[in-house]
């Protein structure tokens, strides 16, 4: 069968044609099919949609969970993917009406993206994780273009994105901080000369310790997820805030409620737990609460942030009561391997020896 020529249509065939190459083709009957179809939707004057539409559209999908954080990562990579295709095709560097460079994609391009990429994470300048993150967006949106549903406006027949770009994962071991460092975090936050609210970020730092919770579900809790349950009182993590959407009811104690007073008297009355001082209608941000941390951690000395206080809850907890099924629920872990593995560090000077009475 002969397909004859299409009579070139703005923003159609000639920003489509061009670009196809043999090795992006990987089935020649998928390829005649989808051509086919696409010279019906020509014909029909139909287009396929510009880059734009289509980065839109996978952005509003690309997360299962629907998690704001994962969305604004994707963008933020596929939007540094976008600029190195601008410069491969020698195009202005800023993005431009109707543009359609995405389509159908260049297997050559996206190889040397992640070379560049690589590049940067043997200098230093880029991370391992977050390398793998980038190439995981670019794979993730041409999956979702060369969908059977999707491939008629998408342009997209085949996912052209090379296989084997992943670099292998790092698993870092967290690094708790020993009581001494704690000690000497919270010390540096009373007297840091740097906060307009030492005593209160003290009093955050103990809090976020003693939860074990998450940066994200830390700052949007409110003073009514403060239960009175049959079984005591407790903080509720909610679904919307929780890691992979799952609530959670972390008991407390009178120690974490005489926390929580003393935070009410040192902050404007908000309903949020952790209330922007200049703005208490919002929480404080994620970036807020970091540099809380880091602060009190550099007057201290040591490196501490949000996710450090959460580690080292784990790893004292386990000390105190070795019971690994109690930090999972109450870190929130769908995996014990998670709360083993990558929180617990080792106790100096214990041992499972010293914990047995002898035999006989």
């Amino acid at each position: 069968m002969t397909i004859a020529p299409l009579s070139p249509q703005a923003g159609t065939l000639t920003s489509y044609e061009p670009r196809v190459a043999d090795h992006v083709i990987a089935d020649e009957a998928v390829f005649i099919r989808e051509m086919l179809e696409f010279r019906k939707r020509v014909l029909a004057g139909k287009e396929t949609q510009n880059d734009h539409q289509l980065v839109t559209a996978w952005l509003a999908q690309c997360s299962t969970t629907g998690s704001v954080e994962t969305v604004k990562t994707y963008h933020r990579h596929i939007e540094r993917f976008r600029l190195f295709i601008r410069r491969w095709e020698e195009q202005p560097l800023q993005e431009q009406t109707d543009e359609r460079l995405l389509t159908p994609g260049d297997p050559e391009a996206i190889e040397a993206f992640a070379a560049a990429l690589r590049a940067e994470v043997k200098d230093g300048r880029l991370s391992p994780s977050t390398y793998n993150v980038c190439v995981a967006a670019v794979s993730s949106f041409y999956k979702w273009c060369s969908q059977p549903t999707r491939r008629g406006f998408t342009g997209v027949p085949l996912s052209p994105v090379p296989s084997g770009l992943q670099l292998k994962k790092q698993v870092r071991k967290a690094k708790a901080l020993s009581h001494e460092q704690l000690h000497s975090v919270l010390h540096g936050a009373r007297q840091c000369r740097d906060s307009a609210s030492a005593g209160r970020d003290a009093l955050i730092i103990r809090l976020v310790y003693l939860l074990g919770t998450r940066a994200t579900e830390t700052i949007s809790l409110r003073w009514d997820d403060i239960l009175q349950l049959e079984s005591g009182p407790a903080i509720h993590v909610r679904a919307e805030t929780a890691k992979g959407k799952k609530e959670r009811f972390i008991s407390i104690n009178t120690v974490v409620l005489e926390l929580l007073d003393q935070l009410k008297g040192a902050q404007p009355a908000s309903e949020w737990l952790l209330p922007n001082l200049r703005r208490p209608d919002r929480h404080i941000s994620r970036q807020g609460i970091w540099k809380i941390c880091s602060r009190a951690g550099k007057q201290a000395g040591v490196k501490f942030w949000t996710h450090c206080a959460r580690h080292t809850h784990a790893t004292h907890a386990y000390a105190a009561t070795h019971d690994p099924k109690l930090i999972q629920s109450t870190l929130g872990h769908s995996d014990i391997s998670t709360t083993m593995e990558l929180y617990v560090d080792e106790t100096a000077g214990d041992s499972s020896t010293k914990h047995l009475t002898g035999a006989g």
